[in-house]
């Protein structure tokens, strides 16, 4: 296979790939909440989510985690929920939460603005994610809690073939944009490196069976970057296709890859 860097859908590094302009991304992003979901409630549980905290969830995406914290702090106007994309945010922000475009790159808040922030598969897709990071503490009131969920893979070597080679694929197209999927591996040390306090740190690692719903998201998940990985010469489209086929069969059973939360209390300044 070859590597066309000029041709049609090769990803550039720090480009954005999983848009919500795909008409699959809906179900993509509802998979993903079924699947991880109770893993950032279990999370923010730990964090000690309670009424009247100010929250913020960045990267929002269709906006599961923020419902679910208008509902755990009381008040949904004490939600502020962002994204460069806010085409699934329309129901948050008739419920009464704050939706707004917000580039966390970039844009800013005022110090202290909230008492807890979250954010979800979103860290590991950014190229300055450690400078991301070190802002976010000043957005934390005193005793403020961050706590950020990624996806955690270095390696897809127990996964058979065809389904590893296609994962694999997966996380060399991305890691042309500058994702890092193996970076949330080391979690909780990025808190533990800017001396947050009482941080926790909690695995999920669910299993691929072929049909199921944590199979069915990473099918859809290939397939949205099928052009890419093709056009990046990483697997050509019968290894696509033979990888969802076998995503596919009941018969399939492998371990998926795991995503991981951590959490931890702002740092006390001059720390």
């Amino acid at each position: 296979m070859t590597d066309d860097r000029n041709g049609p859908g090769f990803p550039e590094e720090g480009e954005y790939v999983l848009t919500q302009d795909w008409p699959g991304e809906a179900e993509r992003l509802a998979l993903l909440e079924a699947m991880v979901d109770p893993l950032c409630r279990r999370a923010l549980t730990a964090a000690g989510v309670r009424p009247g905290l100010r929250c913020l969830e960045f990267g929002a995406g269709s906006g599961s985690v923020a419902r679910w914290l208008a509902d755990r702090v009381g008040d949904p106007a004490l939600v502020t929920a962002t994204d460069v994309d806010l085409g699934l945010l329309g129901p948050l922000a008739a419920a009464g939460v704050t939706v707004r475009r917000h580039d966390v790159v970039v844009d800013d808040f005022p110090p202290g603005s909230f008492d807890l922030i979250h954010s979800r598969a979103v860290l590991e897709h950014l190229p300055a994610r450690e400078a991301v990071l070190d802002r976010l503490a000043g957005w934390l009131a005193p005793d403020g809690v961050l706590v950020v969920t990624d996806c955690a893979i270095d390696t897809t070597a127990a996964v058979p073939a065809p389904v590893g080679a296609a994962l694999q694929a997966w996380i060399e197209v991305l890691g042309i944009t500058g994702t890092d999927y193996a970076w949330a591996c080391g979690f909780p040390d990025p808190l533990v490196q800017r001396s947050y306090r009482d941080v926790g740190v909690e695995w999920l690692r669910p299993d691929l069976v072929g049909g199921g719903p944590v199979a069915r998201f990473w099918a859809l998940t290939v397939e949205r970057l099928r052009v890419r990985i093709v056009a990046a010469g990483l697997a050509d489209d019968a290894v696509v296709d033979a990888a969802l086929a076998r995503l596919a069969d009941a018969a399939f059973v492998a371990p998926a890859p795991a995503f991981v939360a951590t959490w931890g209390r702002r740092p006390v300044p001059g720390s």
